[in-house]
């Protein structure tokens, strides 16, 4: 049989080559079962599956129409190992070949999730995930340190953020390949150099979304360790909020997205303002309630009769007390709305062409207002506290109880006065006791150097 390929006298069209290719492939291969490894899964709006298979050599276009689809029993993901049946197909516009798939079974977990999952059980049970090593973020970062691509969709996000959260924050990027062979070994380069050389505190590794091989560095061990060896907190900010990688598992901190990634660093400038005057509203409830406690131990003390004759001081250093609590928060509040206008000054001056070099500056006032605010307020209350324990001391001094509390008691004789030798009462005089708990009556029975009395 003449070959249907065989040298003509006229050149045919691309259109009749492609008929050709098509009639001859599908008439030699009508349909076959087909074992490789799924990637670059996607589901259409329509219902439609479209993903490839692979091996070690080769990789071939599918689709699986909604139909064939939905007789499916179970989710397709990246790296699994299915075994597929269909027939070839000839896309004559694009001149592409696929592979149309009727039937779909699940082989077993594909090489890379198996290679997944044995690095995660072995970085597991040597501790690299174990919540007691995370670190702790920093509440406002003053660098922040990047490793991923100078070219990927993943910085110009983390930047967005970042300037649109807090203008003028010092960022450093360490470029790195997030994709392909060695990509590993510069991400974690970058990692050592940032923590070892540049006083970061905080870094954000990863990058934009992609298919399981795309996003394989970052499930890499040698990126793992340089993580859990670094004494900077990081971020692993890695694909899509679906994507999770060994980094996640190995940070202090994983990010849904990058984007997610450079929200959870900072917090936006209205969220400091509002912890600022949480922080105020805590310190006003902390000094009302140490007063009310003041108070009121000076109020029991006052209802004993026995401190009546104390009282006018005790009411003294009460008006002192208020006068303090009242000069207290005229100081405070002249500093807090001097940090206010200082904060709304430096509002003004983190414009753009400013920010660049007034950011360290404001960040260094800002701990400066906040360390005396913290020392005026420990010495306010110490002062307080003193006063107290001097009045306090003062009263216990004064207490005539307090000489009764260590067995000693006052004697009166029958005219009321108080007994101090045997010559102040007669034989058979009834003598009265006053105890530090109660009272007694006894009557003289014997007068020498020492008065005996006898209790009734």
């Amino acid at each position: 049989m003449e070959s249907s390929f065989s040298t003509r006298s006229q050149p045919m069209s691309i259109s009749r080559l492609t008929q050709q290719i098509k009639g001859a492939l599908e008439e030699q291969v009508p349909c076959a079962w087909v074992v490789g490894e799924i990637s670059n899964f996607k589901r259409a709006g329509s219902g439609h599956w479209y993903f490839s298979l692979k091996d070690e050599h080769c990789q071939i276009r599918c689709n699986m129409w909604r139909n064939a689809a939905g007789r499916v029993g179970f989710q397709p993901r990246d790296g699994m190992e299915l075994l597929v049946f269909g027939n070839l197909n000839v896309y004559a516009p694009r001149g592409e070949y696929s592979l149309v798939v009727d039937r779909m079974e699940e082989v077993g977990v594909g090489r890379l999730k198996m290679e997944f999952e044995k690095l995660k059980a072995k970085l597991g049970a040597e501790g690299l995930f174990d919540p007691q090593h995370k670190k702790r973020l920093p509440l406002l970062p003053q660098k922040i340190g990047l490793v991923t691509s100078p070219t990927g969709a993943a910085v110009r996000d983390i930047l967005r953020v970042l300037l649109h959260r807090f203008p003028g924050v010092h960022v450093l990027l360490y470029p790195a390949r997030v994709q392909g062979k060695g990509a590993e070994e510069e991400i974690a380069r970058g990692i050592k150099w940032l923590d070892e050389r540049e006083s970061c505190d905080v870094l954000i590794i990863g990058r934009g979304g992609g298919s399981e091989e795309d996003l394989w560095c970052f499930n890499e061990e040698v990126v793992a360790r340089a993580i859990f060896e670094a004494k900077t907190p990081i971020i692993s900010a890695v694909g899509h909020e679906v994507d999770f990688t060994i980094s996640d598992f190995t940070a202090d901190l994983r990010a849904a997205t990058p984007s997610n990634g450079a929200e959870l660093v900072i917090k936006s400038r209205a969220e400091y303002s509002q912890m600022i005057g949480m922080m105020r509203k805590n310190m006003d409830r902390s000094i009302q309630r140490k007063i009310l406690q003041l108070k009121n131990r000076v109020g029991v003390s006052e209802s004993n009769p026995i401190f009546i004759r104390i009282r006018s001081r005790v009411n003294h250093y009460q008006r002192r007390l208020v006068d303090l609590d009242q000069t207290s928060r005229r100081i405070l509040e002249k500093r807090l709305q001097s940090l206010e206008l200082r904060l709304l000054r430096m509002r003004e001056a983190l414009r753009p062409d400013r920010l660049a070099n007034r950011a360290a500056s404001l960040q260094q006032k800002l701990n400066t207002a906040s360390s005396d605010l913290e020392t005026l307020l420990a010495q306010h209350m110490e002062g307080k506290l003193q006063g107290l324990a001097t009045l306090t001391g003062r009263l216990e001094d004064l207490s005539p109880l307090k000489i009764l509390n260590r067995g000693y008691a006052t004697v009166f004789n029958e005219k009321q006065q108080v007994v101090r030798s045997p010559e102040d009462v007669q034989f058979g005089e009834i003598i009265h006791v006053r105890l530090a708990r109660g009272e007694l009556d006894a009557r003289v029975i014997e007068k020498e150097e020492a008065v005996q009395a006898e209790l009734f």
